[in-house]
């Protein structure tokens, strides 16, 4: 590859400190003069921070020595444009959800429950549930983001 075209590279991290390695990698490439044009942080893509660089990334390099950077990801090093941009512009939670769906609230103070959704309301991002294991079925409404699919709805 030429050094004038920007490259894309997917960097391993430890799960949960995408965010801290990429502050860090930034504060630590602008000080050591290597050629990072842009960090990102998908909110999707648990484990990894995606990299633009017009030179080759090296991982022995010491700029690149931060705490929970596990590597890069090996093979195919160079990721192409259209692969990222689904990142940029990511699903809204809600979209995935169907009415009928079996969902488990993974936080508040029905966390672990099995519920159906009833009804979503995807203008505040919101879907009332109703509780499977409870003996008079309550309506809950809760955020989209905290529920995760279980089944999606039987065709």
């Amino acid at each position: 590859m030429e050094d004038s075209i920007n490259s894309i590279y997917a960097l391993k991290t430890s799960v949960g400190q995408e965010k801290n390695v990429a502050r860090m990698l930034a504060r630590k490439v602008k000080d050591s003069g290597i050629e990072v044009n842009a960090v990102l942080v998908p909110e999707s893509l648990k484990g990894y921070v995606l990299v633009e660089s017009s030179s080759k990334i090296d991982m022995q390099n010491p700029a690149l020595k931060v705490p929970h950077l596990r590597g890069i990801v090996e093979g195919k090093n160079a990721i192409t444009f259209e692969e990222v941009k689904r990142f940029l512009k990511p699903e809204p939670i809600i979209a995935s959800i169907n009415k009928g769906s079996i969902v488990e609230l993974i936080s508040g103070p029905f966390k672990g429950e099995k519920a159906k959704v009833v009804r979503i309301d995807e203008s505040r991002e919101e879907v009332v549930l109703e509780l499977i294991e409870a003996a008079v079925p309550i309506p809950v409404t809760v955020k989209g983001d905290q529920i995760r699919i279980i089944q999606k709805e039987a065709d």
